[in-house]
């Protein structure tokens, strides 16, 4: 959703620890790891109740995807203020951040593109599959569908163009959030302000700048990152962790946002990213170790979510329903196991191997 695709290990190159601030901000991993891992939990399994068709008791299957999507933009911004600081400010800081990223988004989001399309995979299952245009397959390859108005060829790949888009503001809050906390409550204030007017005023083209909506959703991770930063925050005990991530879920009942009401949702994402730096770290156990595995697959896990209920559902659909949710299952498992191991982590490693060899490059020229 890195959402979704957040996990950006760099360390910087050592030419460059002069520009590389002395001090870094702790961040609670466990805790982000336990929340990253309810939060792609919540869309697998909007996903697979929709396939079922089974209705839920307290949230919709849309509200309980939603709780996902929103917590991982929560998460993501947070996770990337932290690697812009561990990057460091060098000449060309803000370059490699992209590059890093482009290199963590693209190569899994465009394989899922292409075997959705070759396997004749449906946008979400129960509906039959579509043939996308061939411009449809291009915007989704560059995840650019929601300013060319296109469709979804994956339906969880709606989030990530919102997410890349993001990226073009986040190294701004980073420095926001660097000088002071009430900086970034006026970057709030503006997200806001600027999500209103994409939603409610009517003016040609300004549906292309949906990122907005969304925009205070990513600022509560920045908000928890300078509150984190400044070192004034008062610790509740660990074990509050969970009981205040579950307390998301009565709080989005009440507020009840819908795509056409999206404000209260920013409410729940601010609530998330004040709470994170006041909760102490949980320690580590068998949760933590169990959350810290998900959070490893979960990028793969939401873009093949829909192949794998396409294969226990569809392709195994005349099987007795026990062997179709032992075939999910595995698929599951496998799909995200082997797309880290093929795709994602080469890419990874690729982005940082170049981001590195361009900095020995910068550091080693000779001076004009």
């Amino acid at each position: 959703m890195n959402g979704l695709a957040e996990q950006d290990t760099f360390a910087p190159a050592p030419s460059q620890a002069r520009i590389v601030a002395v001090t870094r901000t702790h961040l609670p991993e466990r805790n982000l790891d336990v929340l990253r891992a309810i939060a792609v939990l919540c869309v697998v399994t909007d996903h697979v109740m929709w396939a079922c068709g089974v209705k839920p008791v307290i949230l919709s299957d849309w509200e309980l995807g939603r709780i996902g999507v929103l917590l991982f933009f929560v998460h993501t911004s947070l996770v990337l203020m932290s690697s812009m600081e561990r990057g460091g400010m060098g000449s060309h800081w803000i370059r490699d951040f992209y590059f890093r990223r482009a290199f963590r988004i693209y190569p899994l989001a465009m394989a899922a593109v292409i075997i959705t399309v070759a396997f004749h995979i449906p946008t979400i299952v129960p509906a039959k599959f579509i043939s996308p245009l061939p411009r449809t397959i291009v915007s989704n390859l560059l995840l650019v569908q929601n300013v060319s108005g296109d469709t979804n060829v994956v339906g969880m790949l709606w989030s990530l163009p919102i997410e890349m888009q993001m990226y073009l503001v986040l190294p701004v809050l980073y420095l926001i959030a660097r000088r002071s906390v009430s900086g970034v409550l006026i970057a709030f204030g503006v997200a806001v302000i600027a999500g209103l007017t994409v939603q409610y005023v009517r003016a040609p083209g300004l549906w292309r700048l949906s990122l907005a909506v969304f925009g205070p959703c990513f600022v509560s991770g920045v908000l928890a990152f300078g509150i984190l930063r400044s070192n004034s925050s008062a610790r509740l005990p660990a074990m509050l962790w969970i009981p205040v991530l579950l307390a998301v879920v009565p709080l989005f009942v009440l507020l009840n946002p819908s795509p056409a009401r999206p404000a209260p949702g920013w409410l729940c994402c601010l609530a998330v990213g004040i709470a994170i730096p006041f909760v102490r770290e949980l320690p580590a156990s068998l949760l933590t170790r169990i959350a810290k595995r998900i959070c490893t697959y979960s990028y793969g896990i939401y873009l093949l979510l829909t192949p794998a209920i396409w294969i226990g559902f569809v392709v195994f659909g005349k099987e007795p329903r026990a062997i179709q949710w032992l075939i999910l299952a595995i698929a599951l498992v496998l799909l995200p196991w082997a797309a880290y191991k093929v795709i994602e982590h080469p890419a990874i490693v690729m982005g940082r191997d170049l981001v590195r060899s361009r900095q020995s490059l910068a550091t080693t020229a000779p001076a004009p």
